[in-house]
């Protein structure tokens, strides 16, 4: 297998499969982050600490290798690639970006006319949690999927609104602008849960199929069209297309792989988060029982 991705990618120039101009835009965005949390920010508001800047470059860095590296190549070559591609764009890139941005600036955002009010709508717990799942869940249904991966445009609304719906996703785990907006730590364990669970039969689909289910991976035309779109000018001249279409042995085990990796990745990435809450949790729990004069050291006879 690994033979024969290194066989596919070495027909494509550095440019194909490093996207210079994707590099390009990801630093601009850092530049206007660092311009506007710099510049916007009020006297009395508090700065961007280094952990907040050191978030947003590792989750441009994310968005890099989802979107820039040969991982997006792959991603249009086979379809575990393509879920590897999901967990690093949906599940990893989002919470950093979000980790990022300062509250002041999330206060900012809400207070604004119109888009305050669609932020905060979609940024519920039940909103954000069924609206992610359902999507996810719907645009890996096949025929939606070989759909959207051979019309470009729909494919970038896809990715777009995905990535803003995965970040409402996390927003209530991670980023509240106050306690007062929070989940307690015990409902943010549930809702954790809750999304593993409701991403539980898109992956539980592609794993216990019997059969491959996408024609944008078999079928030589549907193939040429999607591969199309990472090529300068949809220009495929030059490139063997049967054996990249051939870059997969079996492609019902590549599915397979494929949901295997979508549910690791999300399970890894939200069991992190689970614990972290969870020690939160017993930290305040400990605090609070302090505060109130309880001990939690035995006494002694």
């Amino acid at each position: 297998m690994l033979g024969n991705l290194r066989g596919a990618l070495s027909q494509f120039e550095w440019t194909v499969l490093w996207s210079p101009y994707y590099a390009l835009i990801l630093v601009g965005l850092y530049i206007l982050y660092a311009v506007v949390t710099e510049k916007l920010r009020r006297p009395d508001e508090p700065e961007t600490t280094l952990g907040q800047k050191f978030s947003m470059l590792a989750a441009l860095i994310v968005f890099y290798i989802g979107f820039g590296s040969p991982l997006d190549l792959l991603a249009h070559i086979t379809f575990s690639a393509h879920m590897l591609q999901m967990v690093f764009v949906y599940m990893v890139a989002p919470p950093l970006l979000l980790i990022a941005i300062p509250e002041w600036l999330y206060k900012r955002l809400f207070d604004t006319p119109y888009l305050g009010r669609i932020l905060r709508f979609f940024i519920k717990p039940l909103i954000a949690l069924v609206v992610f799942n359902a999507l996810f869940t719907f645009y890996h249904m096949p025929f939606i999927f070989d759909y959207v991966l051979t019309n470009y445009t729909v494919h970038r609304l896809f990715h777009g609104t995905l990535i803003f719906l995965s970040m409402t996703m996390w927003y209530p785990i991670i980023a509240p602008v106050n306690e007062a907006d929070s989940l307690s730590d015990l409902k943010k364990m549930v809702y954790i849960v809750a999304n593993g669970v409701l991403l539980t039969p898109a992956c539980a689909f592609m794993i216990f199929s019997q059969s491959f289910q996408y024609q944008a991976y078999q079928d030589p035309a549907t193939f040429a069209k999607v591969l199309a779109y990472c090529m300068p000018n949809n220009d495929l001249s030059g490139l063997n297309l049967e054996r990249l279409l051939g870059t997969t042995d079996d492609l019902l085990e590549d599915q397979r792989f494929g949901g295997v990796l979508m549910k690791l990745g999300q399970e890894l990435v939200y069991g992190l988060f689970f614990g972290l809450t969870f020690f939160t949790w017993v930290r305040r729990s400990k605090s609070t029982a302090v505060d109130e004069g309880m001990s939690f050291t035995p006494k002694a006879d």
